[in-house]
Order: C-alpha cells, then sequence, then structure tokens
C-alpha cells in the first residue's frame, strides 16, 4: 500500500524568501517609527500614554518638550531597517539624563498602534503568499 501526499505549500521556498520579507518589515518599521515618534513630541505624548512635559523649574518651562533646537526631531531618519536619532535622544527615551521635577521626556520613541497593525498585515501576507506552491 503507497500513500501519497500532497502540499500546497512550501517551507524551501518560504526559507528562501524570509530573510527579504523580514528586511522589508523592519524597513517598514524603522519608517513608520519615525513618522510615530514625530508625531508623539508634536502632540507632546509619549508611547505609554504620558503627557511629555518640562517641570517648572527648567530653564525651558512651558516650552514644548523635545524640542529646543530641533536637531534631535530632524535627526530622526530610517534606512535599510534601522531607525537612527541622535545618541542623546535616545538617552532621553531611555532616563539617562537626570531631570528636574515634573518634567518627562521618557518613552517617546515608537510607532502609532494603526501603523504596527499595518505593517504587521502585511507581513503575515507577505508570509502566507511565500509560504504557496
Amino acid at each position: 500500500m503507497k500513500i501519497k501526499v500532497l502540499t500546497t505549500f512550501s517551507f524551501n521556498k518560504l526559507a528562501k524568501q524570509m530573510p527579504k520579507k523580514i528586511n522589508d518589515y523592519l524597513s517598514g518599521y524603522a519608517k513608520d517609527t519615525v513618522k510615530g515618534t514625530r508625531n508623539n513630541i508634536d502632540r507632546g505624548i509619549g508611547i505609554d500614554g504620558e503627557r511629555l512635559k518640562l517641570g517648572k523649574k527648567s530653564y525651558r518651562a512651558g516650552e514644548k518638550a523635545l524640542f529646543n533646537t530641533g536637531e534631535m526631531y530632524n535627526s530622526l531618519k530610517s534606512g535599510k531597517g534601522t531607525l537612527t536619532i541622535k545618541e542623546y535622544g535616545y538617552g532621553h527615551h531611555k532616563g539617562k539624563f537626570p531631570t528636574v521635577d515634573g518634567t518627562n521626556v521618557r518613552n517617546f520613541i515608537g510607532t502609532t498602534e494603526e501603523n504596527k497593525q499595518k505593517i504587521d498585515k502585511k507581513f503575515i501576507q507577505d508570509v502566507s503568499k511565500a509560504l504557496k506552491k
């Protein structure tokens, strides 16, 4: 007795295409993260929903948080699956610098939930398409 099994998918084909699919996903995520981060700074709200603000004792009290000269804001770039930002911008995001009371300039680097769902959906569609024979 012989049993013959036919499939409608190919893991070999998927394996060959995965590096490109992952690079496309990372590039899309980095690009959307630039947009999301700029949007967060413009709106004054971090990715955690907390308001980005300067404390009353800050020398820049009353001004927009994270936007002094615009140098960090304008340094946000994406390319080949990476996100670049001035080092001090990443330091602010991670809370590496001391701040005065009432100041919150953390957790601002990130994409929007809408963008994340869009690129996740595209990635799943691309992988499903690559899996088919």
